[in-house]
């Protein structure tokens, strides 16, 4: 394997351990809680408070990252691949705390341990980013069918349980998990000192033997030619040269230049990825339909969701990807996916607050129609994510990795922004759908009825920010009487005893950092 499909392998295999974490948190709790003896039918809290917890912890760190990027502080590659050197230490810090505490666990000190896990976790991710700039979509391309990998594992580990005889099922289930984890960051540990020197790989013909080879390519006199002229002779005959036609002095655009020409892909990742899961999988499938026929639904989605990434990179293999500068390739009409997903997300809306329009018993009446609705909207949404983020650090005269970090930060704000007030919507219109008679913006105009409903959210949200601080997460969620809406809940206490195959044996929990 050539240096470049090893850097490309490493990018992958970076995208599949930085989503490790997330997965033994969400995908794995309903087993989790088996093995600290925590009726099931508690998970929906559980998750609520470390969803609520995992974000506000990876947010900071994915800050103070981006500031040590911005600043252009020294090091960062190094501390970099620290980073994941420290995250391969996290998840087997987690797995000794699984393990000891006899029968019940210790169930605080895993909560929090996974805690501090995301302060290490967002700092790597940032880091990451930054090192495999180069080859972020394939890194990109991995976090989706991570979560393939996880379900798959899920499932096969359950089907081989029925043949073999195995004691504690729950158990050994998320215990392997980790030690997947624990070993495919390790692996990735290697691969990064192995194919990644200390200085940020860039995409670009600064390069004096790369000038000279493709000058000569084109069949150019180069005798006497300095470096720069070389470069900047070659950038102007080769439209697929990342400088554009004017040529590039070797040197990155400043922070306002470059914020200025970046500014479309960023924004849309923002947005367009930014509201994901204010809707998903909360609204849509689960408010909408039967749990069995969300859940279908939902993995299906799990399977669609690696689509984009895997078409970015044969566009970008290719020399058609988004990987260029916008102003020139057309990619600014990936807005329009944006728009697709906003008008998704209106119908959802109008299902909830006019269930009697047409269009809404449509919807809810047909599980094809939802389920289309929901492939729909979560494929524009990893539409925007994988093209901005593959645009965003290359819209400059050479490739700028900060801008890459930059895109991650403004992604991780407005997930964070817009998942809270997603979740504050829903709790608070499922405690008014109870009654329509005493619908809360009856008599409301339509501007009045969404500042309610922005303000209500708003206030829930922040409110709930504080439940992820505890140091009793058993004696907590044991005596909580509201849950989370985005899950299923169990009617009976299954802790004793795996998942029965009629039910669904994997729950993919969306989280995107």
């Amino acid at each position: 394997m050539g240096s470049d499909g090893l850097k490309k392998f490493t990018a992958f295999l970076s995208g599949l351990a930085l989503y490790q974490l997330p997965h033994i948190a969400f995908s794995a709790s309903r087993y989790t809680l088996v093995r600290f003896q925590v009726p099931s039918v508690y998970v929906g809290l559980f998750i609520n408070r470390m969803i609520i917890a995992f974000r506000i912890f990876t947010l900071i760190t994915v800050g103070l990252a981006t500031v040590y990027d911005q600043c252009k502080w020294p090091g960062i590659i190094p501390v970099g691949k620290a980073s994941v050197i420290f995250l391969a230490a996290s998840l087997t810090s987690i797995l000794f705390v699984y393990c000891v505490g006899g029968e019940q666990g210790y169930l605080t000190l895993y909560y929090w341990t996974i805690c501090i896990s995301s302060l290490v976790l967002g700092a790597c991710f940032v880091f990451v980013v930054k090192i495999v700039s180069s080859e972020i979509v394939y890194l990109m391309a991995a976090l989706p069918i991570t979560g393939i990998i996880v379900s798959s594992y899920h499932l096969a580990f359950l089907m081989i349980t029925n043949y073999i005889t195995v004691s504690d099922i729950p158990f050994w289930i998320v215990f392997w998990q980790i030690i997947i984890g624990i070993t495919i960051v390790s692996l990735t540990v290697v691969m990064l000192y192995a194919s990644y020197g200390d200085k940020p790989t860039v995409r670009g013909y600064e390069n004096l033997w790369e000038a000279v080879t493709g000058l000569i390519k084109l069949g150019l006199d180069i005798t006497g030619k300095t470096l720069e002229l070389a470069g900047k002779v070659f950038c102007g005959s080769n439209t697929s040269c990342s400088c554009g036609t004017g040529g590039c002095d070797g040197q990155n655009d400043n922070f306002m230049t470059a914020l200025g020409k970046a500014w479309s892909p960023l924004l849309l990742v923002a947005l367009g990825y930014g509201i994901h899961n204010a809707f998903y999988p909360s609204v849509a499938p689960y408010k909408l339909t039967r749990m069995t026929e969300g859940y279908n639904i939902e993995l299906t989605v799990l399977f669609t969701s690696a689509i984009p990434p895997l078409i970015i990179i044969v566009l970008k293999e290719r020399g058609m990807g988004p990987n260029k500068p916008w102003n020139t390739s057309g990619w600014h009409w990936s807005w329009l996916f944006f728009l697709c997903q906003i008008l998704c997300a209106v119908i959802f809306l109008w299902c909830l607050h006019f269930p009697w329009w047409a269009i809404s018993k449509a919807v809810k009446g047909s599980t094809v129609l939802l389920g289309f609705l929901t492939v729909t909207y979560d494929f524009c949404a990893q539409c925007t994510r994988n093209i901005g983020t593959s645009g965003a650090s290359v819209q400059g005269c050479k490739e700028n990795s900060s801008m890459g970090t930059l895109n991650l930060f403004f992604c991780s704000v407005t997930q964070v922004i817009f998942a809270f007030l997603g979740d504050g919507y829903l709790r608070a219109y499922s405690s008014g759908e109870m009654d329509r008679d005493n619908w809360p913006t009856k008599h409301y105009g339509n501007f009045r009825a969404l500042r309610y409903w922005i303000w209500t959210a708003t206030k829930i949200s922040f409110g709930n920010i504080g439940t992820a601080f505890t140091s009793d997460v058993r004696g907590a969620i044991q005596t909580k009487k509201d849950f989370l809406y985005i899950l299923y809940t169990d009617d009976t206490d299954n802790s004793r005893k795996p998942p029965k195959t009629k039910d669904p044996k994997v729950m993919k929990i969306v989280h995107g950092i």
